[in-house]
């Protein structure tokens, strides 16, 4: 998809468009997806034959990625070729990727609800400021055929959302401990719920919100404070009091937050008492 998408670009002169189009997916769906789920296959599938079509698939990408970026970095991307293995010729005189290749709409959208998965979890671990190196618990719920295709990614899964392998669930409904969980909708039919005193400490989560939302309202109290004299309105330049109202609206929706996920904390300590 990405060769059509670059090849149309490079064709139509669009070279912001290619440079974009690369780099989206070098760096987010090559660097930070693939390269890391390929460990899971490399170094703990045990079997030899499926590291191989792993590591097949990882040099025909990278080589790819280097003939599309080539126009753009000829230096450096020759360097690259350069050091790869079997290298018969320059990649300047190297042949263009090939265009319109069969491609598999069922199995690019099991991939991408993969990737919403690990997305979704990922930034409940950075909202509720989970330790980095802090393996979770995790039930995933879906249909059948939803649940035999992630089930099948359990490693890939867990080393990208830094899940703890032994403790992830699946199931066709939510979990008993669901009204205790972080509820995520990844994507459409598949969802995940994490145990919210797996992933914090509840008591100093509490805590440190409470502290977080008094001084966010005391930001918001002061904001107002300004749209509300006279004296500020009639004299600051239209964009300064634009300027303010917009910083206020942000700080209201960001307090809104705060206090639905304090309720959400102070709810599941009562539940669990």
């Amino acid at each position: 998809m990405l060769i059509d998408a670059v090849t149309e670009s490079y064709n139509k002169y669009f070279f912001g468009d290619v440079g974009r189009e690369i780099y989206d997916f070098f760096w987010g769906d090559f660097a930070d997806r693939y390269i890391e789920a390929s460990k899971a296959r490399i170094y703990h599938s045990g079997d030899d034959s499926v590291a191989l079509v792993t590591q097949t698939v990882l040099l025909y990408v990278f080589n790819n990625i280097l003939k599309l970026l080539h126009p753009f970095m000829p230096f450096v991307t020759e360097e690259l070729w350069q050091a790869l293995p079997n290298r018969k010729e320059a990649l300047i005189i190297s042949s263009w990727p090939q265009t319109s290749l069969p491609r598999s709409t069922h199995l690019v959208k099991r991939f991408e609800n993969l990737q919403a998965l690990t997305r979704a979890i990922r930034n409940a671990r950075a909202e509720y400021s989970v330790e980095p190196a802090k393996r979770i618990t995790a039930s995933i719920v879906g249909s059948e055929e939803v649940i035999q295709y992630i089930s099948e990614e359990k490693e890939v899964l867990a080393l990208l959302s830094k899940l703890d392998l032994d403790n992830i669930h699946f199931a066709d409904s939510p979990p008993e401990d669901a009204k205790q969980s972080v509820h995520l909708t990844a994507s459409e039919g598949v969802e995940a719920y994490l145990p919210l005193a797996d992933m914090v400490d509840i008591s100093a989560e509490v805590q440190r919100l409470t502290k977080r939302l008094s001084k966010m309202q005391t930001e918001y109290e002061g904001l107002k404070a300004r749209l509300n004299s006279p004296k500020f309105i009639e004299k600051a330049p239209k964009d300064a009091v634009r300027g303010v109202q917009e910083k206020a609206a942000e700080a209201e929706q960001k307090i809104n937050l705060t206090k639905n996920r304090l309720a959400f904390l102070k709810s599941t300590v009562m539940l669990s008492q």
